[in-house]
């Protein structure tokens, strides 16, 4: 989906909902004077992690050190009095006014002490990359290790940690290894589990928590998205607690049309209707059907990963986001270990990535995929 086009980006965000611990967690680790060198937010996609890391690189960028004041030495009936630290004027938010040039410089990424570690697209091909790259993140290493030239700081932010290749991810570790001074860098990982335990392991985390229903349904209602009854219920189940998400399957009916289609060819695994099947290939992969083909194979990652974290907890609260969920549940984790589904995640997981990086035939890679899931019959 083009969400881009809809909302604004992370970075030209500045209302965040919901996630007010995180944000007091580091106001008070930025108030204490003693800041972390590197910090790690996790949580589904869409639920506003990327906001929350540019909301801490406008703070740092404008508010500078946080030194406590100092009383000046003074007399008493006993000598002199040395100088004692004085309370620091209490902070609440992260909040900056939207008209502040900091805000518009890190909306416009041009502030020279903020760098953003994205993926990029490919000079040769002009397509997105898969992965970030080796080569971005020792720019950004360099980037690190100059002095701050307009602020008291220096950030990195990475979106996403999880989008580093090997290479990239241990390019990184060192300098998180070897902090540098008066420098940040915060990470946002949608699956951390899948980044180097050395690399968790030398951040301090910030784990956001869904947001209950009744919020997504009020923030969409803010944005004027209106859904009847059935689809809101559709789209707040998919949303899985994701502002983000919600927004994006609650502005264009594709999103809940793609994933009903879907939700038929699940319900019939192993033995999927070869019609529906081949049919929904053929959207995907005709003229303008990346964008769909983009909504589907995240679908479809989704929902994989939702059976597995359900066949790993065997959750007998899920609430069905359609008809026979569970029971389909029940029957792909009888046929094989979670070991065996894990694998086989990420066997499609690839697979859709050399589509993006290898220009693959999208028909191909959507019926391969299928099948993949297709031989696991116990």
């Amino acid at each position: 989906m083009t969400e881009e086009a809809r909302f604004p980006a992370p970075e030209a965000t500045s209302h965040l909902l919901g996630h007010e611990a995180a944000e007091e967690s580091f106001l008070r680790a930025y108030q204490s004077g003693r800041m972390p060198h590197a910090w790690l937010i996790t949580g589904p996609r869409g639920i506003g992690k990327a906001t929350l890391a540019f909301r801490m690189a406008r703070f740092l960028l404008s508010h500078g050190l946080a030194a406590p004041a100092v009383e000046p030495a003074g007399i008493s009936l006993f000598g002199d009095v040395p100088a004692t630290p004085a309370m620091a004027p209490e902070l609440t938010s992260l909040d900056i006014p939207v008209d502040h040039p900091i805000f518009r410089r890190v909306r416009e990424l041009s502030h020279s002490d903020l760098r953003v570690l994205r993926r990029s697209p490919n000079e040769k091909t002009g397509k997105m990359r898969s992965e970030i790259t080796v080569d971005e993140v020792r720019g950004a290493i360099e980037f690190l290790h100059m002095t701050p030239g307009e602020s008291d700081w220096r950030v990195l932010v990475v979106d996403a940690a999880d989008e580093l290749n090997r290479n990239a991810a241990n390019a990184l570790l060192k300098i998180l290894e070897e902090p540098r001074p008066r420098t940040v860098i915060v990470l946002i990982s949608h699956a951390p589990g899948r980044l180097l335990p050395t690399i968790r392991s030398r951040c301090r985390k910030l784990a956001l928590e869904p947001l209950p229903p009744a919020t997504i349904a009020a923030e969409m209602k803010r944005h004027g998205i209106d859904l009847g009854s059935a689809e809101l219920a559709l789209c707040t189940a998919l949303a899985e607690g994701s502002l983000g998400r919600a927004l994006d399957f609650g502005s264009d009916s594709a999103g809940l049309d793609l994933f009903q289609s879907m939700a038929q060819l699940l319900g019939t695994w192993p033995n999927y209707d070869p019609g529906l099947l081949h049919k929904l290939g053929d959207k995907l992969a005709g003229k303008g059907g990346e964008g769909s083909f983009e909504i589907a194979v995240n679908l479809l990652d989704w929902w994989l990963s939702r059976f597995i974290r359900w066949s790993a907890t065997q959750d007998l609260q899920l609430a069905e986001v359609f008809p026979g969920e569970t029971g389909l549940m029940a029957r792909l984790h009888g046929a094989a270990s979670l070991d065996h589904w894990l694998q086989s995640w990420e066997k499609v997981s690839r697979l859709f990535a050399r589509v993006a990086s290898a220009n693959l035939d999208r028909r191909q890679a959507w019926a391969t995929a299928w099948l993949v899931l297709a031989s696991i019959k116990g």
